[in-house]
């Protein structure tokens, strides 16, 4: 939704790896998605060295910025999955492409749990 507000053309197929999507149209788009895999994964070292990197390329505040988007989206998104929260119907359909072409809709949605 964001991109339509600000006419941007984003690839959102870079969080699945996507060798074509490029940054994604986002400035240091792999280098973000490096680092919110880094701050959900296990080793301590890849991390630190996305960190550096997405600091270096970034600066301290969108480090910092990137780091509480991180978080937020990890606690958010778990809350959700544990309460089974389906999607209001509005938002459903607005994501439903965007949710097909990143292969959501293959996970278990809380309503389907029912």
């Amino acid at each position: 939704m964001s991109a339509g507000h600000d006419e941007a053309d984003y690839d959102l197929n870079l969080i699945n790896g996507a060798a074509d999507a490029g940054d994604g149209g986002i400035p240091e788009g792999r280098a973000l998605v490096a680092f919110a895999e880094a701050v959900l994964g296990t080793d301590d070292d890849v991390l630190r060295t996305q960190r550096t990197g997405l600091q270096a390329a970034l600066g301290d505040a969108a480090l910092v910025d990137a780091a509480g988007v991180v978080a937020n989206f990890n606690a958010i998104d778990r809350v959700a999955d544990a309460c089974g929260i389906p999607l209001d119907p509005s938002t459903e359909d607005m994501t439903g492409e965007m949710r097909s072409s990143l292969g959501l809709d293959d996970f278990a949605m809380g309503r389907d749990l029912l």
